[in-house]
């Protein structure tokens, strides 16, 4: 469990700003403010209302998990603030705010006594709450925070900060509530409820780690100017374990000791269809309020009565000794140490500091590092905490420059940076959850006020608490506290899933990490930009770089590794979502393939979770495109491409292993129960299917030709036929600065020819098989052989009978002078003399010999040097030839000053053969090489752009057909039904059919069913239809006529049969 621990630490890590929504908003809260939306970025999924409320029976998504699956857990979740106080006449009331579908406060016009949304918080033109990752659904401009945060999203983190990697924000107050005969601002009659206003923010990770967890922010301002002496908080879970047909026989326990309630499903089986196994689903109590003037250590950290209000920075205390001094003399060392994991005084980091601002009690803050040691924040210097109040510093998301308050590096502490006053929650006297009940459900209605309050009032549970097969609710309360005017006070609860009660205290235990770090957490690559083109029986994807240059603020480096595809038939992704940990619960999914850089991080990860570690690759190299030619015509299909880092290991002092897993960006497509889907970036929607009769695919127009020696190779492929550009001509040049031709990495360029267009310029080849960019709808793949070899495929006897063996190498006397030359070379025997060897080496003399070595790359004879031991001026066994070049460069004659060394030959007797055969004249002996691309070498090729050819198109109306033919009850390519009752929908294809005309179904007897007009594009030839009738009926099983008229083409008729 230590290096889990380390995990999860360390995943927290991304510095946030001034989130805390502590003004008063001059608007109210109205019910025409109401807005519906869904939280779906990891593996849970649930609507919730802008008005607090969560899940909502029936309607699904309610506490679904996992996403996509159908199964809900969960039927509506409130949250409660309740005070005491007196009305006007006197009277002590304890009024208490809510908002629920059911038995709650009503007025006579019908409106909720309770929470309502504020305006200003969303776009008032979307339905849904403002979501992090949708900026049509922001404001334009955030009432609660200055005018530059305009356009950013308001993040819990910071302006424009998103680490979380979903986030949904808004503000709704009790302004509807006049139940009571009491006004929050008695100078203020129009103000009604007890006047509170609430900022709630919702949070969801995709991390493995956080993945089937919901957390809920509440930050609670009275508004009002009532002080109030008592007040509390509350949570009302209505549990729906197993789905929306079979709340009445779930089970219930509250663990003392984890601070978690869980529901489980006393059967194991849930509706619709008797699913099984269900899971588990808990409610983690995390954050409560504080109390910070009652001279008592609520939490029992070793400081009394801490506030995360404080007003400025408090004493500076600078030195060593002066802090340990203050320490002892105002905190229980002891419990101080423990509560914060401290071994020593040194952990402290205001004592490893050496400077210590009072207010920020906890001593964790940290300020700038002042490199240069001039006293002041310098451009470069990090800044640490010390990011100013936006809480967002120069490599942050968003930023725009310092502060204009002057917070930005000043050195002390200042509300809205991480680690100090309202972003650190430990600076809080939380008093912790003080109430507890479960029951079934209607035992207490959210309208009864004066019994809830004894309900949440009453002494927390001394032991586990169990209840079993009940319609189940649950309170969880914090209270009682003081909460005067102005004050402000948090509250916050995690909904969380397992596989069973095992699982969810593991992930209970990771949720209570992640908070205690203040909600920072692991922040992934972005996520690539991503096109699907879909193509007959296959296809395209592509994206773009974007996620590359993700920059970890923890790490403080460029942290990205690589990319997964995966790929699914349904649009949560549950089909990939197979790789189990080491206790089978399901953590992974399984990509369909994987690219990552070459950088020698590759394998598995050192970092294990519940036992699987993350597989990283294996130095593939990047690319931005693949095409999935396992695919079936007419089925749907759903693409993510995720982006994830590298992750993070160590060591601890003693040598193990520690670190941060890798994390992957999300893979989110939406779908609602209407069966409406959306993609995200970086996730497709796609259903290849057959192009339009008489189409004419795109492609290479003729051969690719090729000048230059190397021996590498391109590829083109075709990304998006629609954007090639007919009869155009691109030429791929490459050039290098190696005096031999023998860069490793030469660069290239890609020219259209037909337009003068220069489309990549100089552009390293650094990998085998890189991709170019995206260029009129092509990308190139250049595979070039960037080190020098013996093609030994090719080198050999080509012409002659001679059986010697011939060895070709590089010659050890000659380390320092040898060089692999990139060329081919022919040894050509004579049966007289034809060249002469140069002399190089001191005592060596020219030979006159009976072959001549020719340079075929560039068509030019060679020079050597000759050991010829027999003197018999030829090539013999015993003898050898080395290949010379000049020593400054392949154009320039050797001399006996400056000279190269490249291949050496010898022959060799074959011992095996009986009888020996030497070279005869006219013999020729070939050393081929494999040859990286280099300076003048250059491809080129034309294009050809689709094209309907009228005259095929009318051969191809005999290619048209219905699939499947006959429809048998059901079709492959059918969505799930997950949440609505009945047959779900029905499909079949017309498919090879013109890309304009008109169908008309009939029945045997000549009815019109249905008429289909069909306008589409050339490389889509296929149109669905869902067996409805033009009247809105489901058709009748039996056979059916077609008929297909394309203006200009012609006509086919055809049949097709629906059997029950």
């Amino acid at each position: 469990m230590k290096t889990l621990k380390f995990i999860i630490i360390a995943l927290i890590l991304h510095s946030f700003a001034y989130s805390q929504h502590v003004k008063p908003d001059p608007n109210v809260g109205h019910r025409k403010y109401t807005k519906q939306g869904i939280m779906d970025g990891n593996m849970v999924r649930t609507m919730f209302f802008n008005h607090g409320e969560v899940a909502h029976w029936p309607d699904q998504p309610s506490g679904e998990w996992p996403k996509g699956s159908g199964h809900s857990y969960v039927d509506g979740v409130a949250m409660i603030v309740q005070v005491e106080t007196r009305d006007r006449s006197g009277k002590i009331i304890h009024p208490m705010e809510t908002m629920y579908r059911e038995f709650i406060d009503i007025g006579p016009d019908g409106t909720p006594w309770g929470w309502a949304p504020l305006p200003g918080y969303a776009n008032p033109t979307q339905p849904k709450p403002a979501m992090s990752n949708d900026p049509s659904t922001w404001p334009a401009f955030w009432p609660d925070r200055p005018p530059d945060w305009a356009g950013f999203w308001n993040g819990y983190f910071g302006k424009g900060v998103k680490n979380a990697d979903l986030e949904t924000y808004f503000v709704f107050d009790d302004d509807p509530d006049e139940e009571w005969n009491f006004y929050p601002d008695p100078t203020d009659t129009t103000r009604r409820g007890i006047g509170m206003e609430v900022a709630m923010r919702g949070f969801q990770w995709s991390h493995v780690l956080a993945q089937d967890v919901i957390f809920w922010h509440y930050e609670i301002l009275n508004e009002g100017k009532t002080d109030y002496q008592k007040c509390l908080f509350a949570q009302y879970i209505d549990w729906g374990v197993g789905g929306t047909d079979d709340s009445g026989d779930d089970s219930g326990l509250y663990d003392t000791e984890l601070d978690i309630a869980w529901a489980f499903d006393s059967d194991g089986l849930g509706t619709p269809g008797r699913w099984g196994p269900v899971g588990v689903a808990g409610y983690a109590f995390l954050e409560s309020p504080g109390i910070q003037n009652d001279g008592k250590d609520n939490d029992d950290d070793g400081i009394i009565d801490e506030k995360r209000n404080d007003p400025d920075a408090g004493q500076l205390i600078k030195g060593r000794e002066n802090i340990i001094a203050y320490i002892q003399a105002n905190y229980d060392l002891n419990k101080f140490l423990r509560f914060y994991n401290y071994s020593s005084l040194d952990d402290i980091p205001a004592v490893r500091q050496g400077y210590w601002w009072t207010a920020d009690e906890n001593m964790n803050w940290r300020g700038y590092t002042d490199l240069n040691g001039n006293g002041k924040w310098d451009n470069g210097e990090p800044l640490n905490d010390d990011v100013g109040t936006d809480g967002i510093g120069p490599l942050d998301e968003g930023y725009t420059g310092p502060d204009p308050d002057g917070t930005e590096g000043n050195g002390r502490p200042d509300q809205g940076e991480p680690n100090f006053g309202i972003l650190d929650k430990d600076e809080s006297d939380q008093i912790g959850l003080t109430g507890f009940s479960i029951f079934p459900v209607h035992t207490y209605e959210l309208w009864d006020d004066e019994q809830n309050w004894s309900v949440f009032t009453a002494p927390l549970p001394s032991r586990d608490q169990l209840l079993q097969s009940v319609n189940l609710g649950m309170f969880f309360s914090s209270g009682i506290f003081p909460m005067p005017a102005g004050h402000v006070e948090r509250f916050s609860m995690a909904l969380l899933f397992g596989q069973d009660r095992n699982d969810l205290i593991k992930r209970k235990k990771t949720v209570q990490q992640i908070y205690n770090a203040n909600y920072r957490f692991a922040k992934p690559p972005e996520k690539p930009r991503l096109v699907a083109i879909p193509g007959n029986k296959k296809v395209t994807l592509y994206w773009d770089s974007r996620a590359e240059l993700s920059w970890d603020p923890f790490l403080q480096e460029y942290d990205f590794e690589g990319y997964k595809i995966y790929k699914s038939t349904d649009p949560s992704f549950l089909e990939p979502f197979v790789i189990t940990d080491a206790h089978g619960n399901k953590l992974f999914k399984k990509p369909i393939a994987q690219f990552d850089l070459v950088n020698g991080i590759k394998g598995y990860h050192p970092i294990d979770i519940y036992g699987l570690k993350y597989y990283l690759g294996d130095d593939s190299g990047l690319k931005h495109s693949f095409v999935d030619y396992d695919v079936q015509n007419g089925q749907t299909y759903y693409y993510a491409v995720v982006s994830y880092d590298r992750g993070y290991v160590t060591r601890d002092a003693l040598g193990n292993i520690d670190g941060i897993a890798p994390s992957e960006c999300t893979a989110i497509i939406k779908a609602d129960v209407t069966g409406t889907v959306k993609a995200d970036i970086n996730t497709a929607i796609v259903t290849p299917n057959p192009p339009s009769a008489g189409y004419i695919e795109a492609g290479v127009d003729g051969n690719i030709s090729h000048a230059g020696p190397g021996t590498g190779r391109i590829e083109i492929n075709l990304l998006q036929p629609d954007s090639v550009k007919d009869g155009h001509i691109y030429r791929i040049t490459f050039s290098d600065t190696s005096k031999f031709y023998i860069s490793p990495i030469p660069k290239y360029s890609i020219y259209d020819l037909t337009s003068g267009r220069k489309i990549a310029d100089t552009v390293e080849l650094k990998v085998y098989g890189q991709e170019s960019p995206i260029f009129d709808g092509l990308i190139v793949y250049l595979y070039n052989d960037s080190s020098v070899s013996l093609d030994n495929n090719k080198t050999g006897w080509i012409k002659g009978s001679s059986n010697y063996i011939v060895r070709v190498d590089l010659d050890p006397t000659f380390v320092a002078r040898n060089i692999k030359y990139p060329a081919d070379f022919e040894i050509r025997f004579s049966d007289r003399i034809i060249d002469t060897s140069l002399a190089l080496i001191f005592g060596q003399r020219r030979i006159p010999v009976k072959f001549t070595v020719w340079n075929l790359t560039e068509n030019k004879k060679a020079d050597f040097i000759f050991f010829d031991p027999d003197k018999d001026s030829t090539l013999s066994p015993g003898d050898k030839l080395i290949i010379v070049l000049g020593g400054d460069s392949a154009t320039q004659p050797p001399n006996p000053m400056s000279w190269k060394a490249t291949w050496r030959v010898q022959f060799f007797e074959d011992t095996l053969k009986p009888v020996q055969i030497p070279p005869s004249p006219g013999d020729i002996f070939l050393i081929a090489t494999k040859k990286p691309f280099r300076s003048g070498e250059y491809f080129e090729f034309r294009v050809k752009a689709p094209k309907i050819d009228l005259e095929k198109a009318k051969h191809d109306l005999d290619k048209i057909a219905v699939v499947p033919n006959p429809y048998v009850a059901t079709a492959s390519w059918e969505p799930a039904n997950r949440y609505r009752a009945g047959r779900g929908e029905r499909k079949i294809w017309f498919i090879n059919i013109p890309k304009n005309c008109t169908i008309r179904i009939y029945t045997i007897r000549g009815y019109l069913v249905d008429t289909i007009v069909y306008n589409g594009t050339d490389d889509y030839g296929a149109i669905s239809w869902d067996l409805v009738s033009k009247d809105g009926m489901d058709i009748a099983y039996g056979i059916y006529i077609y008929h297909v008229e394309a203006p200009g083409i012609g006509e086919k008729i055809g049949r097709f049969a629906v059997i029950k």
